[in-house]
């Protein structure tokens, strides 16, 4: 079996899993109500929402050049954005695949080694993470009470899983450290060959996620890692003045939607499809939301950004493919 033909398959079936989750999620809900929410809804906001977060990927892809700009590569912030919206509209049909796709951009336009280029992603990855956890903690301490039964069932899971599988971490940890312990060791006696590139590979991606420290605007970085958050947060609550349903949940709730919606974006689905919707729709219950109303607001919510992606991403991949082409051309005639 070709290469190809195993990832197609793998990522098919997580697409057909996908689609059959989203079905049992959806599957009780009557057409007419749903068709009621969205006839009732007041688009307005939803289209602010749409200008909020189409802010915060162009926040992104400056920050992004400015860790790319810390060393001897550089990037446009045109390009730095069109590489941003190429890697959402990825994610959006494979998971975890747009990360990737988003540094092949930045080498087709601007020759930035891949290797580098994913490793300033990793960096903003546990950066995003470290923000995520620092907004749970708060949004938890402001809200301990209502929130406590989410704290306790986590908890539950968790030790169920560690008591059931630890055998797996075990294994999985074995395996990383032996396979660490092995690409370094024929490292040493090879300098040639697979050996040798895999080691250039994460020499380098380990120079990308160290790049943070030679970022020359350290104040833009970081103002614009605060900016991200604080439209994220918007761009989610802005909507929920959209129904009569949602429209006095608070700040308070408006805070445990992106939290929770967060955490569902990061799930192995192609962009969060799914476990946003459940998650979402699963804290609104604790503020009074009845579970069929919360992943009606849910699916509105994610479809309005999703078409957002696929609308912005597929223009961004059209002109970056076009620049090429004149690039090329003109290229040749030289």
């Amino acid at each position: 079996m070709s290469d190809k033909l195993k990832i197609s398959l793998k990522y098919g079936i997580v697409l057909i899993i996908t689609g059959v989750l989203f079905w049992l999620l959806l599957k009780d809900i009557p057409v007419e109500e749903f068709k009621s929410a969205l006839r009732d809804f007041n688009y307005n906001w939803i289209f602010l929402s749409i200008g909020l977060s189409l802010i915060s990927h162009f926040l992104r892809a400056w920050r992004w050049k400015l860790l790319l700009n810390s060393s001897d590569y550089s990037i446009k912030l045109s390009n730095s954005y069109f590489a941003v919206m190429i890697g959402y509209l990825i994610n959006s049909v494979i998971p975890r695949l747009g990360e990737l796709s988003r540094c092949g951009v930045a080498y087709k336009t601007e020759k930035v080694p891949v290797p580098f280029a994913l490793g300033t992603v990793i960096t903003e990855r546990f950066i995003d993470l470290f923000m995520l956890l620092g907004i749970t903690a708060v949004t938890f301490a402001l809200q301990l009470n209502l929130l406590s039964e989410y704290i306790t069932n986590a908890s539950d899971q968790i030790s169920h899983f560690f008591n059931n599988y630890w055998f797996l971490v075990l294994i999985a940890i074995v395996m990383s450290l032996t396979g660490l312990f092995m690409l370094f060791y024929l490292g040493r006696k090879s300098k040639t060959g697979l050996v040798s590139k895999v080691l250039d590979f994460v020499k380098q991606g380990i120079q990308g996620v160290l790049s943070i420290g030679k970022v020359k605007n350290q104040k833009g970085f970081w103002l614009s890692t605060i900016g991200i958050w604080i439209l994220y947060f918007f761009m989610l609550y802005v909507i929920t003045f959209g129904s009569d349903l949602t429209n006095e949940l608070g700040v308070l709730a408006g805070l445990s939607i992106l939290v929770m919606g967060s955490f569902g974006m990061a799930s192995p689905t192609p962009n969060g499809l799914v476990t946003f919707h459940a998650f979402v729709a699963g804290v609104l219950v604790l503020y009074g939301i009845p579970k069929q109303e919360g992943i009606i607001f849910a699916t509105i919510l994610h479809t309005s950004q999703l078409i957002t992606v696929l609308i912005f991403g597929s223009i961004s991949l059209i002109l970056v493919n076009a620049r090429q082409k004149k690039k090329n051309i003109e290229t040749q005639q030289a």
